[in-house]
């Protein structure tokens, strides 16, 4: 698995960099604890794209989409606007 992560972060790098995807990262079921390893049940990623099917196409070439890491027959994508927002 751990080869699977550094191929997926490697393969999101110029997505990130060109500002097509702004974050990214698990969803857990509760917050971690400490000495325990987080409770992964998805993954959350905010796109910036045109259209459902941009952010579909570049989903499709992931290896986590390719390899079965992500129940593809979950996915979800969501048009949104935000509101307010914060610096990181």
């Amino acid at each position: 698995m751990a080869d699977l992560v550094s191929d997926h972060l490697a393969a999101l790098k110029p997505s990130v960099e060109s500002g097509f995807f702004v974050f990214g990262g698990a969803s857990l079921d509760e917050p971690v604890k400490e000495g325990e390893g987080p409770k992964i049940n998805g993954s959350v990623m905010v796109a910036v794209a045109e259209s459902k099917e941009e952010v579909l196409d570049k989903l499709k070439a992931d290896v986590y989409y390719t390899s079965g890491v992500w129940d593809v027959e979950k996915l979800q994508i969501f048009p949104f606007k935000s509101a307010i927002r914060s610096a990181l």
